[in-house]
Protein backbone atom coordinates (compact mmCIF):
# COMPACT_ATOMS: atom_id res chain seq x y z
CA UNK A 1 0.00 0.00 0.00
CA UNK A 2 2.83 2.35 0.86
CA UNK A 3 4.43 1.82 -2.55
CA UNK A 4 1.14 2.50 -4.35
CA UNK A 5 0.63 5.79 -2.49
CA UNK A 6 4.25 6.77 -3.05
CA UNK A 7 4.00 6.12 -6.79
CA UNK A 8 0.70 8.01 -7.06
CA UNK A 9 1.99 11.07 -5.21
CA UNK A 10 5.36 11.17 -6.92
CA UNK A 11 3.92 10.79 -10.43
CA UNK A 12 2.14 14.14 -10.51
CA UNK A 13 3.45 16.99 -8.40
CA UNK A 14 0.37 19.13 -9.11
CA UNK A 15 -1.93 16.55 -7.55
CA UNK A 16 0.45 16.18 -4.63
CA UNK A 17 0.48 19.95 -4.10
CA UNK A 18 -3.31 20.19 -4.20
CA UNK A 19 -3.68 17.33 -1.71
CA UNK A 20 -1.09 18.87 0.63
CA UNK A 21 -2.73 22.31 0.40
CA UNK A 22 -6.22 20.95 1.10
CA UNK A 23 -4.90 18.86 3.97
CA UNK A 24 -3.10 21.79 5.54
CA UNK A 25 -6.24 23.92 5.34
CA UNK A 26 -8.31 21.20 6.97
CA UNK A 27 -5.79 20.71 9.77
CA UNK A 28 -5.13 24.42 10.41
CA UNK A 29 -8.69 25.73 10.21
CA UNK A 30 -10.29 22.56 11.57
CA UNK A 31 -8.16 22.42 14.69
CA UNK A 32 -8.73 26.11 15.37
CA UNK A 33 -12.48 25.72 14.89
CA UNK A 34 -12.61 22.58 17.02
CA UNK A 35 -10.75 24.20 19.88
CA UNK A 36 -13.00 27.27 19.77
CA UNK A 37 -16.18 25.21 19.37
CA UNK A 38 -15.48 23.29 22.57
CA UNK A 39 -15.20 26.55 24.50
CA UNK A 40 -17.65 29.04 22.97
CA UNK A 41 -20.09 27.06 20.80
CA UNK A 42 -20.32 26.30 17.10
CA UNK A 43 -21.71 29.58 15.79
CA UNK A 44 -19.38 31.87 17.70
CA UNK A 45 -16.43 29.56 16.99
CA UNK A 46 -17.08 29.81 13.25
CA UNK A 47 -17.15 33.60 13.44
CA UNK A 48 -14.01 33.82 15.58
CA UNK A 49 -12.11 31.37 13.38
CA UNK A 50 -13.13 33.21 10.21
CA UNK A 51 -12.24 36.64 11.58
CA UNK A 52 -8.91 35.38 12.88
CA UNK A 53 -8.01 33.62 9.65
CA UNK A 54 -8.87 36.53 7.37
CA UNK A 55 -7.21 39.01 9.72
CA UNK A 56 -4.06 36.90 9.52
CA UNK A 57 -4.34 36.87 5.71
CA UNK A 58 -4.67 40.68 5.65
CA UNK A 59 -1.48 41.06 7.70
CA UNK A 60 0.40 38.58 5.48
CA UNK A 61 -0.78 40.35 2.32
CA UNK A 62 0.40 43.70 3.62
CA UNK A 63 3.79 42.25 4.52
CA UNK A 64 4.10 40.66 1.08
CA UNK A 65 3.21 43.93 -0.63
CA UNK A 66 5.84 45.79 1.37
CA UNK A 67 8.75 43.38 1.43
CA UNK A 68 8.48 40.91 -1.49
CA UNK A 69 9.93 39.84 -3.81
CA UNK A 70 13.45 39.74 -2.39
CA UNK A 71 14.99 38.00 -5.40
CA UNK A 72 15.96 39.83 -8.57
CA UNK A 73 15.06 43.49 -8.77
CA UNK A 74 11.61 43.93 -10.36
CA UNK A 75 13.12 46.05 -13.14
CA UNK A 76 15.25 43.09 -14.27
CA UNK A 77 12.28 40.77 -14.81
CA UNK A 78 11.23 40.96 -18.45
CA UNK A 79 7.86 42.61 -18.94
CA UNK A 80 7.00 43.11 -15.27
CA UNK A 81 7.53 46.26 -13.26
CA UNK A 82 7.27 46.64 -9.49
CA UNK A 83 3.50 47.25 -9.57
CA UNK A 84 2.69 44.35 -11.88
CA UNK A 85 4.46 41.90 -9.57
CA UNK A 86 2.23 43.03 -6.71
CA UNK A 87 -1.14 42.83 -8.53
CA UNK A 88 -1.95 39.32 -7.28
CA UNK A 89 -1.13 40.01 -3.60
CA UNK A 90 -3.02 43.31 -3.88
CA UNK A 91 -6.17 41.52 -5.04
CA UNK A 92 -5.66 38.95 -2.27
CA UNK A 93 -5.38 41.81 0.23
CA UNK A 94 -8.60 43.39 -1.00
CA UNK A 95 -10.51 40.10 -0.90
CA UNK A 96 -9.28 39.08 2.54
CA UNK A 97 -9.98 42.58 3.90
CA UNK A 98 -13.57 42.41 2.66
CA UNK A 99 -14.08 38.99 4.23
CA UNK A 100 -12.42 40.11 7.48
CA UNK A 101 -14.79 43.08 7.72
CA UNK A 102 -17.75 40.81 6.98
CA UNK A 103 -16.77 38.47 9.81
CA UNK A 104 -16.33 41.41 12.19
CA UNK A 105 -19.79 42.70 11.30
CA UNK A 106 -21.23 39.23 11.85
CA UNK A 107 -19.52 39.05 15.25
CA UNK A 108 -20.99 42.44 16.15
CA UNK A 109 -24.46 41.29 15.09
CA UNK A 110 -24.08 38.09 17.11
CA UNK A 111 -23.10 40.12 20.16
CA UNK A 112 -26.09 42.44 19.74
CA UNK A 113 -28.43 39.44 19.50
CA UNK A 114 -26.98 38.05 22.72
CA UNK A 115 -27.46 41.39 24.49
CA UNK A 116 -31.07 41.63 23.29
CA UNK A 117 -31.75 38.06 24.41
CA UNK A 118 -30.36 38.83 27.88
CA UNK A 119 -32.46 41.99 28.14
CA UNK A 120 -35.63 40.08 27.24
CA UNK A 121 -34.91 37.49 29.93
CA UNK A 122 -34.58 40.19 32.61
Amino acid sequence: MREIMRSLLSSNLTVTGIIMFAGSLVVFLGSTFLLNATNVGKRLAFLITGAGTFGWLVINSILFLLYAPRGPAPASIDGLNAFEIRILPLTFLIGSTILFIMFLLALNRFEQEQIEKEEQEN
